[in-house]
């Protein structure tokens, strides 16, 4: 095998991966950074804003849209304090249909995605194929009740499905 085919394969994927400092946070899933509006993937927070997605959680999971509002803006408040003016690594995947990439990302070497669930601000994005190993994240984070699952028990159990 070639020197450089090893290389590659022992640096995976981050090759690719491009690097930027975020210059917004939007909420706990969705960030500006290189000139993009990046929604980071295998990840769902709590909404802050209203939105059809807010209204149809609260009436599907029989709650008040604001109770999930209010995890909604922690979530971002994590998020801002992790990531605002952070350079982070990002792999773009693709685009979603409102022109946002859809990425993982990394800030200080660390899977963003998977420190969010473990900290307990964020659920698992299960309409897309995630790292398995996010299911002891959450797991964990519920059992200790880590973050917003301190906050509101009830309405996380209800939007982490």
């Amino acid at each position: 095998m070639s020197k450089i085919l090893t290389t590659i394969i022992i640096l995976g994927l981050s090759l690719f991966a491009d690097t930027a400092k975020v210059e917004k946070v939007s909420d706990g899933d969705t960030i500006h950074a290189g000139g993009k509006t990046i929604r980071i993937l295998y990840i769902d927070t709590p909404e802050k804003f209203e939105s059809d997605k807010l209204t149809k959680n609260a009436s599907e999971n029989h709650y008040n849209a604001t109770k999930e509002q209010k995890l909604g803006e922690l979530a971002s408040a994590y998020a801002h304090q992790v990531l605002n003016n952070k350079v982070i690594t990002y792999e773009e995947k693709k685009s979603d249909k409102y022109g946002r990439a859809l990425a993982t990302i990394k800030v200080d070497g660390i899977d963003y995605s998977a420190r969010i669930i473990a900290d307990g601000y964020a659920c698992i994005y299960r309409k897309a194929d995630y790292p398995f190993e996010y299911e002891a994240l959450l797991a964990n984070a519920k059992l200790k009740k880590l973050g917003l699952w301190k906050v509101d028990y009830e309405t996380m159990n209800k939007l982490c499905r």
